[in-house]
């Protein structure tokens, strides 16, 4: 009888061995997967890039899709990275490359740079408005998105991204003059639109004084949130609002006018849905 429940003990015990085995593979992955993955790695570099400088930064592994992520980088060139996909057989899955070809790398590179210029205007303690969401990004998108008809979300102003050259040193207050989008939504005891049309010049005023440069602006006001999380009802939002018709005279009536075309296309949006 004691050798039957010694069996069934160990039984139980290799059970749980094996589970927390495939747990721990599944969680974090294990030393022979991200060998053969490394491996797979290299053999590619040598294959397809040769008499490159490229290297391998890291190989890691992500549990949510049990692959492992070999990084690539060069020490020439500032916009070369790319990441290999490999299984934990060592099969390559998916190589972006594209991204150095296509501009992309460029284009992530430029657009924070200039989250990073427009960000300490926002963070600064004199900066004089409760701030819900406040940040800056260039406008870089494929042309072939930009001269889409109808397209709301994409605007005209936008650079086209093939027009970025690989690992160029861009002059980011000129671009920011000519693509750079202001993202601002604000918390206020007032909601008016000649209140949003005065904070609006304000910012304008902070964001000339600073010396960084933007072409267009989303801006949003609106009540400060209750206790319960909702807030009073009544806002005022604006989109694309450009850089040059930011200014004193007539600005309540041009927010008015942008406010009643951004509410018009949101109720046609509403209805086709």
């Amino acid at each position: 009888m004691k050798r039957y429940i010694k069996m069934i003990a160990l039984g139980i015990a290799l059970v749980l061995i094996c589970g927390l085995g495939w747990f721990a593979n599944a969680l974090l992955g294990n030393p022979i997967s991200k060998m053969l993955a490394t491996n797979t790695a290299k053999e590619h570099l040598v294959e397809v890039y040769p008499d490159t400088d490229y290297y391998i930064e890291r190989v890691n592994y992500n549990f949510k899709d049990g692959n492992y992520y070999a990084r690539i980088k060069s020490p020439s060139s500032i916009d070369t990275e790319f990441t290999l996909y490999i299984t934990m057989l060592g099969e390559l899955k998916l190589d972006t490359y594209e991204d150095v070809v296509n501009g992309s790398n460029t284009a992530r590179r430029l657009d924070t740079e200039y989250r990073n210029v427009v960000e300490p205007i926002f963070t600064n303690p004199s900066f004089p408005y409760m701030l819900h969401i406040d940040y800056g990004t260039l406008e870089i998108i494929p042309s072939e998105y930009i001269n889409e008809e109808n397209s709301h979300d994409v605007p005209k102003y936008s650079i086209p991204q093939e027009e970025l050259v690989l690992d160029k040193i861009y002059n980011i207050q000129e671009l920011g003059a000519r693509a750079g989008h202001l993202v601002i939504y604000v918390d206020n005891e007032v909601v008016s639109f000649e209140e949003a049309a005065r904070i609006m010049v304000d910012i304008k005023r902070i964001f000339d004084e600073a010396g960084v440069s933007f072409k267009a602006m989303d801006f949003n006001l609106w009540y400060p949130k209750r206790e319960d999380g909702s807030r009073e009802d009544g806002r005022v939002n604006v989109h694309d609002f450009m850089y040059e018709d930011i200014y004193e005279e007539g600005m309540v009536e041009r927010v008015i006018e942008a406010h009643n075309a951004l509410e018009e296309y949101y109720a046609i949006q509403d209805s086709k849905k």
